[in-house]
């Protein structure tokens, strides 16, 4: 019995340290295939994402992106396209380049081998009954996510070499030639 007080002080002070514990609306989002992608210059790339949504009596709507800013490149959060998150479920979409994704960009045509973006995306949130799916009177929520994104070498398809071409032709046309009429 002694111990008792103790316990429930111990749990006490978990509970204030950790409010969010109690907390019935949160969220988790997450990149695909990752944080950190490539591309060659000129290229165009992006993230996929997954949002899961752990409320069990709320929607999650999601209203709200933005990055840190981009150099050597065009970004484009056109292809977010603000999904409404059932409560406890997922929501995934791979980035379709101009179609779907969480942000894009196009590296520019003279951006250096090895350079790299790297930052933050925000996105915004907030929790709704599913019943009043136009409700805007709860506290908007941000979660942050790192990222990077890199110049990589071009990939180049091998050709074969102009000689060995070169030595086929005269060879083929030394035969045509010597070909009796």
């Amino acid at each position: 019995m002694k111990k008792l007080p103790a316990l429930l002080g111990v749990i006490a002070v978990m509970l204030f340290l950790c409010p969010a514990a109690l907390a019935d609306d949160v969220w988790t989002i997450s990149l695909l295939p990752g944080p950190d992608i490539s591309g060659a210059a000129g290229s165009t790339i992006g993230w996929g994402f997954t949002i899961t949504n752990f409320s069990s009596t709320d929607s999650l709507i999601l209203d709200g992106i933005s990055a840190d800013s981009f150099a050597h490149a065009a970004a484009n959060a056109n292809v977010f396209s603000f999904p409404i998150v059932d409560p406890n479920s997922a929501f995934s979409v791979s980035y379709n380049p101009g179609v779907d994704g969480l942000y894009e960009l196009t590296w520019d045509a003279d951006a250096p081998v090895g350079f790299v973006n790297s930052g933050t995306f925000y996105v915004d949130a907030h929790f709704c009954d599913p019943a009043d799916l136009g409700c805007t009177d709860t506290p908007e929520q941000e979660l942050t996510l790192s990222y990077s994104a890199t110049v990589s070498a071009p990939t180049t398809v091998p050709e074969p070499a102009t000689t060995l071409l070169l030595a086929a032709g005269v060879a083929a046309a030394t035969l045509l030639r010597r070909r009796p009429a």
